[in-house]
């Protein structure tokens, strides 16, 4: 069924046009996976459908009462509020009532304070009544498998993941009735991307998303929509459908292609000998002749995407660690790791976020000078290191100054020089763009731009800390195939299973302090990852239970049991005693005196209270 629809859409972007009358349709429950080269608009029409950019031209049809959510890769959070208020901030009865209750409990665990208590007692009525402890649970699951487990941290204290995982958090925990993501899986570990395929299988309404991840598109999408030209074009499946079918449908256009290109010639030939355009019907020859040749002439502009640039030679010493540790505070990140790495490596580091993947990184490529142990590093080692942190571009700068400013021409592996804008060609910039400014190019042409200007000083290490965040699927494609063809040596930190398991034969697995390198492609990895996870609990287990077996509970005396049993029925009758006075307070709210005698005694019994319910916790625990 019908949910969403948008009609002859249009929008431009200062001289770019984006969308040309652009039509798209989306129905309850499909999980639309939305894709396209970098700078097509694929940001821009997630905000036109969730009424967050309204500069456009369309017409729209969706429900009444019809909830539309945005989680954006720049998110808008309020920098004042904690984690659980942010994601709860919606105003309604029920995110109040767990806000509060969160809030006031972990306030009383704090100070212990009567008042706080008291307060905590009324908001743990208000979760009763509105029956918010299981929605309280989902919110606290949610944030737990996106990574986030101090929740009453400020928002203001976060890293900028951290805050893309809130805010995607407080999406998912919105569930509206069409969810709009954009890069959901940048800044999750593999559980955590693990985790959103499944929610996101099981979600009751629609998702749709765009993503790089081509294992996430494969797993999840019912449907892929590609972005291109101002326009779509909607394909049935998940990503290895969409695959399968653009690439029949590439070459029925290049059969078509070759059958326009034998008809110009045919034609060519004729408007060469002359024709009188004096009849309608030659008019008409002489038009489709120019219709001919304005698509030819476009397809050859299009041209091939690749990347074939050299690199430097290099020897046969690359790094050779030696106990390399790393500590941050009191932290241990890793201790004494080993190891030789040699030309032709390519290397994919793993393991949870926070366990120090990209401070190896920047060890190696000599950016972090302050660790244990020695690095050596090979006299011909060229390092290109493409950082995982926003690369600052020159935004006033035009894209072919920018990398003429490294360069005036690359070199390819053949030894064939090729112009800069050649090169913008091959890496999917064409020829129309080359003379906009930085400043005016989206997050991922920038970071295509950026991989560019590192490319062209013919490196024979690279150094890849997440490439996949932010660079659209036929990039990547690119870049993996460069990857498979360069002669040196690659060392990458991901969390995209598909890219590692395209270009890394070797994996160095960060985890409990150690670096531990090993053998296979990325579904090893996780096996033995799992194999770890599991003798861990294991171990913790048995080592719990020596701490129960060297803790055996004591025997009470009996007069221990006698002052047990007295502590039991003090405690009830204190508790009944405190409901009847807070009744008798209400009865005589107008009467002062009597009020002031409850208050006194409520104030006694619950001191008593306290001391009761410590000594009766005490015995109960040697029990």
């Amino acid at each position: 069924m019908e949910a969403y629809k948008i009609e002859k859409l249009n929008k431009q972007y200062g001289d770019k046009v984006l969308f040309n009358d652009l039509d798209l349709s989306i129905s309850n429950k499909e999980r639309i996976g939305l894709v396209g080269i970098n700078g097509t608009g694929k940001s821009t029409l997630l905000k036109v459908i969730a009424n967050i950019d309204d500069d456009y031209d369309a017409k729209t049809s969706y429900p009444n009462q019809y909830q539309i959510a945005y989680a954006s890769q720049k998110p808008d959070l309020n920098e004042s509020l904690t984690i659980i208020d942010e994601v709860l901030n919606d105003e309604t009865e029920l995110t109040k009532a767990i806000a509060n209750y969160e809030n006031i409990l972990n306030k009383y665990q704090l100070t212990g304070d009567s008042k706080d208590l008291d307060l905590m007692m009324k908001y743990q009525s208000d979760m009763d009544r509105l029956n918010a402890w299981d929605y309280s649970s989902d919110v606290k699951t949610i944030l737990s498998k996106l990574g986030i487990n101090d929740y009453l941290k400020k928002i203001g204290e976060l890293s900028g993941g951290q805050k893309k995982r809130v805010a995607l958090a407080k999406e998912l925990i919105r569930k509206p009735d069409l969810l709009l993501l954009d890069e959901p899986t940048n800044h999750l570990d593999i559980e955590g991307i693990e985790w959103l395929v499944n929610y996101i299988r099981q979600y009751p309404h629609t998702i749709m998303f765009v993503t790089h991840d081509r294992h996430f598109l494969n797993q999840v999408a019912t449907r892929i929509v590609e972005l291109s030209n101002g326009k779509l074009t909607s394909y049935p499946g998940n990503y290895e459908s969409y695959i399968q079918a653009r690439a029949e449908k590439e070459e029925i256009e290049m059969k078509q292609h070759d059958k326009k290109k034998a008809l110009y010639k045919q034609e060519l030939n004729w408007m060469r000998q002359g024709a009188k355009a004096r009849s309608t019907k030659q008019q008409a020859r002489i038009q489709r002749f120019n219709t001919l040749e304005d698509d030819i002439a476009s397809k050859k502009t299009q041209g091939e995407a690749s990347l074939n640039l050299a690199h430097s030679r290099l020897g046969k010493q690359v790094f050779e660690l030696e106990e390399v540790g790393k500590k941050i505070g009191n932290k241990v990140l890793f201790r004494d790791f080993s190891t030789i790495i040699q030309k032709g490596d390519r290397i994919g580091i793993v393991g949870e976020n926070g366990v120090g993947k990209t401070t190896l990184l920047n060890i190696i490529s000599g950016l972090d000078q302050d660790f244990d142990g020695a690095l050596r590093t090979g006299q011909t080692v060229k390092i290109a290191y493409f950082k995982q942190l926003e690369e600052s571009l020159s935004s006033n700068k035009r894209m072919i100054d920018y990398l003429r400013e490294e360069s005036e021409v690359a070199k390819e592996k053949d030894g064939t020089v090729v112009s800069v804008t050649q090169l913008l060609e091959r890496f999917l910039f064409p020829s129309s763009s080359h003379g906009t400014q930085i400043s005016k190019l989206s997050g991922g042409e920038q970071k295509r731009l950026y991989l560019l200007k590192l490319l062209v000083h013919e490196p024979n290490v690279l150094i890849l800390d997440e490439p996949t965040n932010d660079l659209d699927t036929e990039t990547l494609t690119i870049l993996e195939a460069y990857i498979n063809e360069f002669g040196g040596t690659v060392l990458t930190v991901s969390h995209d299973r598909y890219f590692l398991n395209k270009v890394a034969n070797k994996y160095w697995f960060i985890h409990d302090e150690e670096v531990e390198p090993m053998l296979g492609n990325f579904e090893d990895y996780l096996v033995y990852k799992r194999k770890v996870e599991k003798n861990a609990q294991q171990q913790l287990k048995k080592e719990e239970k020596i701490i129960e077996k060297s803790n055996e509970p004591v025997r009470l005396s009996f007069k221990e049991k006698r002052e047990l049993e007295q502590l039991e029925k003090n405690i009830e009758y204190i508790e009944n005693r405190l409901e009847e006075i807070d009744k008798e307070m209400i009865e005589h709210a107008t009467n002062y005196e009597k009020l002031n005698e409850l208050t006194s005694e409520k104030k006694s019994i619950e001191t008593q209270y306290e001391e009761d319910y410590m000594r009766w916790s005490s015995l109960s625990d040697r029990l």
